[in-house]
């Protein structure tokens, strides 16, 4: 019970943090050291997932991919969007990713994240992990030379953290149309309906447009395979540009 209090606070904790941030209420270091906390506590929770659904009677398919997906939905929806609204418009909105590169090379080098979410069909986690924070530092990049590009930066992180795990989740579960690829006709739908919902919210843009740009992530989810997590952001924050 007490280990459930302490995880319920840390939450509601991380959910302020991303309030004020979004305010401009915290300071550059702070920012750092928050964010810092954030991607500890995403790691303590991937791995206290993988212990929990190892020990559940659940199939192989979604042992394997529940811990990784706790792990893309919590740094996409708090930490990214965390760096996001405390570095915008700065140069440290490319420092903090790029230190992300640098620690992620470091803990998949000693094994640590291969332990705790590896894949039974063989794609490395090394490119997921990379896929992400590269797919956010090409954003930022982008950001810092043309401004009006900002705003894809939140939108391309918020629809890879939703959109790709509604995919997984929707096409294992329901999935009955396949494509030669392997992947499902309702998993495509399920990307295009959950990530055009988490964008409307965190952004209140016209939905008839967030569909058209979800559109545009889920097709390249579609035909990317490992390099997903950066070729999503990317096309999301492309597309905003001409939308919105």
């Amino acid at each position: 019970m007490i280990k459930k209090i302490i995880s319920i606070l840390f939450f509601i904790f991380t959910i302020g943090c991303l309030y004020f941030m979004s305010k401009g209420l915290v300071g550059i270091t702070a920012a750092y050291a928050l964010i810092t906390f954030n991607v500890i506590r995403v790691l303590i929770e991937v791995y206290a997932s993988k212990l929990i659904v190892d020990k559940l009677t659940i199939s192989d398919k979604y042992k394997e991919e529940i811990p990784r997906k706790v792990g893309h939905i919590l740094l996409a929806l708090i930490t990214f969007p965390m760096m996001y609204h405390s570095f915008k418009n700065t140069i440290h909105i490319v420092i903090a990713p790029s230190i992300g590169l640098l620690i992620g090379f470091i803990l998949i080098e000693t094994k640590f994240i291969e332990k705790t979410i590896s894949r039974i069909e063989g794609d490395s986690n090394l490119n997921s992990v990379y896929g992400m924070i590269l797919g956010f530092l090409i954003n930022a990049i982008i950001s810092l030379l043309y401004p009006e590009y900002t705003i894809g930066i939140l939108l391309g992180i918020i629809a890879l953290g939703v959109g790709d795990p509604t995919a997984c989740f929707v096409g294992k579960r329901f999935g009955k149309i396949r494509f030669t690829n392997g992947k499902s006709l309702e998993g495509f739908v399920g990307f295009i309906l959950g990530a055009t919902i988490a964008m409307y919210i965190a952004s209140g843009i016209a939905i008839w447009k967030l569909l058209i740009i979800a559109l545009v992530g889920a097709l390249a989810e579609f035909y990317s395979n490992e390099y997903d997590n950066m070729l999503i952001q990317l096309a999301v924050a492309l597309s905003a540009i001409f939308i919105i």
